[in-house]
């Protein structure tokens, strides 16, 4: 099964060529807009980490020009990466601390209903659970403040005693990637 990569490659063009901007501004959530029609993400380095994740994992299915791209712009934040580490240091753990914050208000606003036997209604989990992935990668990317590295345990583990193991919440060719161990919260919801 393939999936769409070209709203992925176009955002790690894009990435490449504005993320020097991006790490010298102040704003974490860089607008960029639309391009070729496109709506893109806000760039932030928790939005690139997931982007370069799924065009890694789905590597064998670009064409030669789409990889290229891609290198070529995985060069450039590296470059830059490189260059200014403590600014890339920091904005990755502003980053980690805002979608920190989002992601425990979610579950508290979630796990104050009731339990019930399906998700509740409203904001979807499978979505919201993405919050969850880039604080993942977030993590394994740069080494976090160790207070906000124990915050998102205690939610996982508020989570993980409410929770209901079922389907993988994302597109099932995203599977196989992405294993029930460490990533127990894709495999369910909460109950």
């Amino acid at each position: 099964m393939t999936i769409d990569l070209k709203p992925d490659v176009i955002f790690a063009q894009v990435t490449g060529e504005q993320f020097d901007e991006y790490i010298h501004v102040e704003v974490l959530y860089y607008p960029i807009g639309a391009i070729h029609g496109v709506q893109m993400p806000q760039l932030t380095i928790g939005v690139w980490l997931e982007t370069l994740w799924r065009l890694k994992t789905f590597a064998a299915q670009l064409s030669s020009t789409d990889q290229k791209v891609v290198d070529e712009a995985q060069v450039m934040v590296q470059r830059i990466r490189a260059r200014v580490p403590e600014l890339y240091k920091q904005k990755a753990r502003r980053e980690f601390k805002s979608r920190l914050d989002t992601w425990t208000w979610y579950l508290d606003e979630l796990l104050a209903r009731e339990p019930g036997p399906v998700p509740p209604e409203g904001q979807s989990y499978a979505t919201q659970v993405h919050v969850r992935f880039k604080l993942e990668l977030l993590n394994a990317d740069v080494a976090q403040m160790s207070d906000q590295v124990a915050r998102l345990q205690m939610n996982d583990r508020r989570l993980h005693a409410r929770f209901a193991n079922g389907h993988f919440m994302w597109a099932p060719e995203l599977a196989p990637y992405l294993a029930p161990e460490p990533y127990w919260w894709l495999y369910g919801h909460p109950a």
